[in-house]
């Protein structure tokens, strides 16, 4: 097994009854607290920030969806689950399992990083700039559209995708790509040059992450988000940083130790997603309440418009 998979982080507390049951007990606490974390925002996201209901019927057009966010919840979600277990387990007599999950909590770490890339360029594309007025044509009722999309055939998937993936969101696809492929080759070869080119697709994977942010919270745009929604969202990069170097790493420069007894500086950099899970949630929220009125009420003024009352 390959260095970088060995685990390093300090052993924080030691000699303490919980050390029976958790190898690495602060770590595998806080990960496992932020897996149940991602899971809750993500359900509250999905049943209540998602779409709108007008008449019975939900409506999501690309201005109020957060689906991309849910996807990034659940990743970190799962992410965590992962990176518990790792720490949790017999670190003596559980190499090969333990093995697996870092190779597993590594891919999700790179996905984590495609899904927050991909929700922050819907953002861009839909609500923080004059795009958004063209989401919809104003002869083609919101309902209208929703039935069409709900019925639509397999046949048209093509034109979907040609539609709504730019060339920026490929480009994103393959630095992800990119990072999987040196992450098994790293582990199945072992050499130095392959571990710094993989670091380095970590690292890029997250710079369109920190430049979307810029994008959004300094966009002059009179319809875009609002003042204390750009502070919630840089806020919420602001402590993402923590995420831009995987653990390894953290573990490697930073000293050990415990200096606060139960924590270590490992621990305190992973404190950070608790505090960048919460910015960005109220960040999102707060796009979707701003969002919301006008999807609803633009709805409502096209059915008034297309339907005819004289049949009733």
């Amino acid at each position: 097994m390959g260095e970088f998979l060995q685990i390093n982080v300090p052993d924080c507390p030691s000699g303490l009854r919980i050390n029976e049951y958790f190898s690495y007990p602060s770590i595998s606490l806080i990960f496992a607290s932020l897996s149940i974390s991602c899971f809750i925002f993500a359900t509250i996201i999905a049943f209540k920030y998602n779409s709108v209901d007008v008449f019975n019927k939900k409506i999501r057009t690309q201005t109020i969806s957060n689906t991309l966010w849910i996807v990034y919840y659940l990743a970190l979600g799962l992410r965590g689950a992962s990176n518990t277990i790792r720490y949790a387990m017999d670190k003596t007599r559980e190499e090969h399992v333990e093995e697996v999950f870092f190779i597993a909590s590594l891919t999700l770490h790179g996905f984590t990083a495609l899904a927050l890339t991909l929700a922050l360029n819907h953002q861009r594309r839909y609500r923080s700039t004059s795009q958004q007025q063209a989401t919809h044509r104003e002869n083609e009722p919101l309902l209208l559209q929703q039935i069409q999309q709900e019925n639509r055939n397999s046949s048209k998937w093509s034109s979907t995708f040609k539609k709504h993936i730019s060339l920026l969101e490929v480009f994103f696809l393959l630095c992800f790509v990119c990072f999987l492929v040196f992450v098994y080759v790293e582990i199945d070869k072992e050499n130095t040059v392959f571990y710094y080119i993989l670091l380095a697709f970590f690292i890029l994977q997250h710079i369109p992450i920190i430049v979307l942010v810029l994008m959004i919270a300094f966009a002059f745009s009179r319809e875009g988000p609002t003042r204390k929604s750009r502070a919630f969202i840089i806020l919420g990069a602001i402590f993402n940083l923590s995420n831009y170097l995987p653990l390894f790493v953290w573990a490697k420069y930073l000293p050990g130790g415990c200096p606060m007894y139960i924590f270590s500086y490992v621990d305190l950099i992973q404190l950070f997603d608790f505090a960048s899970l919460l910015f960005f949630f109220l960040f999102l929220r707060s796009e979707y309440v701003r969002n919301q009125e006008e999807c609803i009420w633009t709805a409502v003024s096209q059915i008034q418009d297309t339907f005819d009352f004289r049949l009733f």
